[in-house]
């Protein structure tokens, strides 16, 4: 396959996607519904973040360019904007990491099959980053999406005791 744009901002997003899953391998004896306070500022759990994360890939990479839902109906309780808080008692972190998952292949495969041209157009919801409006945007600004929610994940472990370095 050639490196096509799709391709090339496909890897960019698997190599921030590698690193939030050593994070959350690192995370595994944390609790993961703990909120913790910073100056009195309270934190998202490592659970509301990994749920998190998949939501926004599903609407980011599949919803707004063109793909099809996974079909997780619990996703939409961490939108943007959610309070950071878990939906219910039973969500646990296997939920979201399998959600992670399922969502993360669909949408790689979605992904590579946006060719150059319709990277450009804009996208079918007319979502915005700045003054851009186009497919590429949205996947960009998933990669750095997930870049921002894997350092929260890199201060959890701090807080949490987990040497990382």
């Amino acid at each position: 396959m050639a490196n096509t744009e799709a391709k090339i901002l496909s890897n960019a997003f698997q190599k921030a996607r590698d690193m939030t899953r050593w994070y959350l391998s690192m995370l595994k004896t944390a609790d993961p519904r703990k909120n913790w306070e910073v100056n009195g500022v309270k934190l998202n759990s490592i659970l509301w973040l990994s749920s998190h994360l998949a939501w926004a890939e599903q609407e980011l990479l599949l919803v707004h360019t063109g793909g099809k839902k996974t079909g997780i109906d619990w996703l939409d309780h961490y939108e943007l904007e959610s309070g950071g808080t878990v939906h219910n008692d039973t969500h646990d972190m296997r939920a979201a990491i399998d959600a992670m998952k399922l969502v993360h292949e669909k949408a790689m495969q979605h992904l590579l099959t946006i060719n150059d041209e319709k990277m450009g157009e804009e996208n079918i919801n007319g979502v915005s980053f700045g003054a851009e409006k186009t497919n590429r945007i949205l996947v960009q600004h998933a990669i750095r999406h997930e870049g921002i929610h894997c350092g929260h994940l890199g201060w959890l472990c701090k807080i949490n005791g987990v040497k990382t370095i």
